[in-house]
């Protein structure tokens, strides 16, 4: 079994080197077994197309900012503490590779495999919506929201605002700037009494 995950993870290995420097579009499984080092055949027996390795490669992502926030997050030290481990770790993972997370998430998309978003998410997810209720039931924020929606919406816009800022080559300074006014929106955020609407 272990050989089986070998081969599985040095595709994966060699698809992430692959995409990063071809592209979406011009990335082709003859390359990545190439990379890899292993006949075409064996690449078919985890994948149908090279679309079909994207969700692993998200799921890797996303387990790394999960992963780091476990290591490096304390849920006594209070939500800001988290919250601005969470902004640094995505917004820094954004900058050191800046064509990963765009290829992966627009080839999900394109592959049709949405329905697996949640199931890639959900950890990361979990462990924000655990730092909410802590700080919830710590009386730092409204207890009135609900910990659970609300991870979704603060890793989705940490995400974008990370993603955006490659797209506009921002300077560090003006990067550092980014983080904290984020930082201070999503505070603000959940420091408010919700309105429901009816």
């Amino acid at each position: 079994m272990a050989k089986t995950s070998n081969k599985k993870e040095l595709i994966l290995t060699s698809a992430y080197r692959v995409f990063k420097e071809n592209g979406l579009e011009d990335t082709r499984v003859s390359q990545i077994v190439k990379e890899a080092g292993i006949a075409q055949g064996t690449f078919y027996l985890y994948y149908n197309s090279k679309m079909d390795v994207l969700p692993d490669l998200a799921q890797q992502i996303i387990s790394n900012y999960t992963q780091y926030l476990e290591e490096h997050g304390d849920i006594e030290a209070g939500l800001d503490y988290n919250l601005r481990l969470a902004i640094d770790r995505i917004f820094e993972a954004n900058q050191e590779d800046r064509t990963i997370p765009s290829i992966v998430y627009a080839g999900i998309t394109r592959s049709g495999d949405i329905d697996k978003w949640d199931l890639i998410y959900r950890p990361l997810y979990d462990l924000v919506a655990n730092y909410l209720e802590a700080a919830k039931k710590n009386g730092e924020i409204g207890t009135d929201i609900s910990a659970n929606y609300y991870s979704e919406f603060i890793i989705s816009l940490i995400e974008s605002t990370a993603r955006g800022l490659i797209l506009f080559q921002q300077s560090p300074e003006e990067i550092e700037k980014y983080k904290e006014e984020l930082s201070s929106f999503i505070l603000n955020a959940v420091y408010w009494t919700p309105v429901k609407v009816i």
